[in-house]
C-alpha cells in the first residue's frame, strides 16, 4: 500500500479539524447587538456618526455568536465613508461571551457569506 493511500484519511481529519464552526441564523439578541454596536463604533474615527443596518446573528457550533451587518459613519474630516459589511465572532468563556474577532470591511463580507451558505468558517475568521 502506499504511503499516499496510507495518509489521506489523516489528511481529510486535520482539514476538517482546522476548519472553523459552522452557523445556523438566529434571532440576534439585543444585548449582544447593542454590544457588537458599541464594539464596531469604537474604532471608527468619529464614532458618533455610527449607523447600522441589517445586523443578525449566527449561532454557532461551538457555542459562540457571529454577528453580521453593516456600518455606514464619517471620518474625521465629515466625509461620509459609505456602507461597510461587519463582522464579529463573540466565543464562548467561563462568564459569557468574549469577542475572538472583529473585521470590518471586505473581509467580513466574505466571513458573513461563508455561514448564511451553511459552510463551515475558515481559521482565520
Amino acid at each position: 500500500m502506499s504511503v499516499a493511500r496510507l495518509l489521506a484519511p489523516l489528511l481529510i481529519l486535520a482539514t476538517a479539524a482546522a476548519a472553523g464552526p459552522t452557523g445556523v441564523p438566529d434571532r440576534l439578541p439585543e444585548a449582544l447587538a447593542d454590544e457588537a454596536r458599541r464594539l464596531v463604533a469604537a474604532t471608527l474615527g468619529a464614532p458618533h456618526t455610527a449607523t447600522f443596518r441589517r445586523l443578525g446573528g449566527f449561532r454557532l457550533s461551538d457555542g459562540g455568536w457571529a454577528v453580521c451587518g453593516e456600518v455606514n459613519s464619517r471620518n474625521l474630516t465629515g466625509l461620509a465613508m459609505g456602507w461597510k459589511p461587519l463582522y464579529l465572532r463573540f466565543r464562548p468563556a467561563e462568564g459569557g461571551l468574549v469577542l475572538a474577532r472583529r473585521i470590518v470591511d471586505w473581509p467580513a463580507d466574505v466571513a458573513c457569506r461563508r455561514l448564511a451558505m451553511g459552510w463551515r468558517l475558515r481559521t482565520r475568521d
